[in-house]
């Protein structure tokens, strides 16, 4: 395992932290937090469409792409309707499902892996390629964890939780992230390639869903217009990196 892999799953797990540390001390509005979300979302989108998805074809096909993808996407939309109804999405703004629960800082923890663990998983098999992608989907992983955290400090404070709880729930996140691109990287590589094509296209389908679920929308919720050119300059930044 190359000190590179271990770098950025630090810095992957690290992003979370940040998040927290900042929103505990600076105050961001939400107009900021958006601009976040929706720049790294144009480079997630840019990172699974010309890393994972075509990754995921030259390994299996379009029968691992489709299992793959398909069922990445449904497991994270069945997860995040889980963790909507035991209120681990109630420090966002529009409740997309009607629930009787109010804000429940484990299910935002849970949210949190949900949305992490798919992302990590890509970048640890995105270093397998060494095609350059893993850069890439480092950096569209750390500003979607960002305001990921920062979002949640409110809500965990409201619950009565200290700072010191938040930084242990957070760091636990933290942890997991990180372990899952490490582990993704050394379990992955001697795998036959069309299971490796179905598990790179499920992280793919995972990542869409949940920026179709959450991220975008909530990006523009705050954010206004200003968010589609957001997102498009953070693709079109991407893409431009991706070819040097």
């Amino acid at each position: 395992m190359t000190a590179k892999v271990l770098l950025y799953a630090f810095l992957t797990g690290f992003s979370l932290i940040l998040g927290v540390i900042l929103g505990t001390i600076l105050k961001f509005n939400q107009k900021t937090i958006a601009a976040i979300m929706a720049f790294g979302s144009g480079v997630l989108i840019c990172a699974l469409t010309f890393g994972l998805m075509e990754e995921a074809f030259k390994h299996g096909g379009f029968d691992a792409i489709i299992i793959g993808f398909l069922l990445g996407g449904m497991v994270f939309i069945f997860g995040d309707f889980l963790i909507q109804r035991y209120g681990g999405r109630n420090h966002k703004r529009k409740k997309h499902f009607k629930t009787t629960k109010e804000t429940n800082g484990k299910a935002i923890v849970l949210g949190a892996l949900l949305d992490g663990i798919p992302e990590s998983m890509a970048l640890g098999v995105t270093l397998l390629s060494k095609n350059g992608i893993g850069l890439l989907m480092l950096v569209a992983i750390f500003m979607s964890n960002l305001p990921e955290s920062i979002s949640s400090i409110n809500d965990l404070q409201k619950e009565g939780l200290s700072k010191k709880q938040i930084y242990l729930s957070w760091s636990i996140v933290s942890i997991c992230v990180a372990l899952s691109v490490v582990l993704s990287f050394l379990f992955l590589e001697n795998l036959d390639f069309n299971t490796l094509g179905i598990i790179e296209s499920f992280a793919a389908g995972a990542i869409l869903a949940m920026l179709a679920d959450s991220m975008m929308p909530e990006a523009y919720e705050e954010g206004g217009y200003l968010i589609g050119f957001l997102t498009i300059l953070g693709f079109l930044t991407a893409f431009i990196l991706s070819k040097f």
